[in-house]
């Protein structure tokens, strides 16, 4: 998805450290020692934990969206180009130290203001040809900065197998599988030698077509295990926001699914996760005789049986909150190590938190520890998975 790409510049209330006066009568105390990144992974078990997190609306929403969901996000999410807002998110890298969440960039090689995926200057075979290497070495020495307090995880160049932006294969004059994957292994190189604690995650959309229509496979633009750190899938349930007067309504299986076992299948068990996740809210009224789903379903929708572990109910299944709340579960049992919601209005009003029911699902899921959040060492256990 192409998100909101300008970035709210907030402020951070800085906290302040008291000095105490040393006498010559009083011992001089030990400095006190705030574990690395490193050392906290290393007193941190991984046992197979879901880190919930998402993007808001803009760096102002942030606690906005917690206060009302209830919980503290565990992995915040923020977007980044090459032009007009090309600088590292430091405002969003203090954010998530504060909450000891990890952080998630998109970081996006081209003008995010140019609403066209024709923009030579960002072309994949200019990036590989050093074209934006100090700006590239630049930004990565900064994220290396960032990740030796935190977590730090970044999605160069996402969903390039969708046409829908000038890294894809097929758009901006004409790029190749093999151009994306120069580019990547190009960006990669610079990332291994300046910022080695930086995580790259290779981030396909669950399914995605060339301007000709042809299925870009997930095979022929990944870069191999090799140049991949952490892998991740984008996907969405639109219903019909796209085709008015349709159904549309799928469930994580639906979406997922084929995805996940793609991935799986090339992670060569590397972790993986879903990036950019979310569904829109749609009344009864979609899915009573008239509506555009009972020509699709009928009435068993609201008679089918309870279906444990994840759909108990009729609202687990056609609700935007039972939606969120099994696809997490879903993920989770799918062995994701993060899940991240799109938690904003772009294309239709994503957002967990528009519905009261929506406030509740972080809570919901909260009683199992398997899931975490901000406030409970999110980035201790990204790093115990990726390291």
């Amino acid at each position: 998805m192409l998100p909101i790409r300008s970035i709210i510049i907030g402020l951070l209330t800085a906290g302040l450290l008291s000095v105490g006066v040393v006498t010559a009568a009083t011992a001089t105390p030990a400095k006190s020692h705030t574990p690395t990144t490193t050392e906290a992974a290393t007193s941190t078990t991984y046992s197979g934990q879901t880190v919930v997190g998402w993007a808001s609306q803009n760096f102002a929403t942030v606690p906005t969206d917690e206060a009302a969901l209830g919980k503290q996000n565990g992995m915040l999410s923020t977007y980044v180009d090459f032009a007009g807002s090309s600088v590292f998110p430091a405002d969003y890298a203090a954010a998530a130290q504060a909450r000891s969440a990890a952080l998630l960039i998109a970081w996006e090689p081209w003008d995010s203001a140019v609403s066209s995926t024709t923009q030579p200057a960002f072309k994949p075979t200019k990036i590989t040809a050093g074209a934006y290497d100090s700006y590239i070495t630049s930004w990565l020495k900064q994220a290396q900065a960032a990740a030796g307090k935190g977590s730090v995880l970044v999605r160069f160049a996402p969903e390039m197998n969708d046409a829908g932006r000038p890294w894809s294969v097929s758009t901006n004059g004409g790029n190749t599988a093999a151009d994306y994957l120069a580019m990547w292994k190009h960006v990669y190189a610079i990332k291994k030698k300046v910022a080695p604690a930086v995580k790259m995650v290779w981030n396909p959309l669950v399914y995605g077509a060339d301007i000709y229509g042809n299925t870009v496979q997930f095979s022929s633009v990944y870069p191999g295990s090799g140049f991949v750190d952490v892998l991740a899938l984008d996907g969405f349930n639109w219903a019909d926001t796209l085709n008015p007067g349709t159904c549309g309504w799928q469930s994580y299986s639906d979406i997922f699914s084929s995805a996940v076992t793609q991935i799986k299948s090339l992670a060569g068990g590397k972790p993986w996760g879903i990036a950019e996740t979310a569904s829109v809210d749609r009344p009864d009224s979609f899915f009573n005789t008239g509506g555009p789903c009972y020509g699709s379903w009928g009435s068993w929708v609201y008679d089918w049986p309870a279906s444990p572990p994840f759909y108990a109910t009729t609202s687990d299944w056609i609700t935007q909150a039972g939606w969120v709340k099994t696809m997490i579960e879903q993920a989770h049992a799918d062995g994701a190590l993060f899940v991240d919601l799109f938690n904003l209005t772009k294309e239709a009003d994503w957002r967990l938190n528009a519905t009261p029911e929506g406030d509740q699902v972080m809570g919901t899921i909260a009683v199992d520890s398997m899931y975490v959040f901000g406030g409970q060492n999110a980035s201790a256990y990204i790093s115990a998975a990726t390291n």
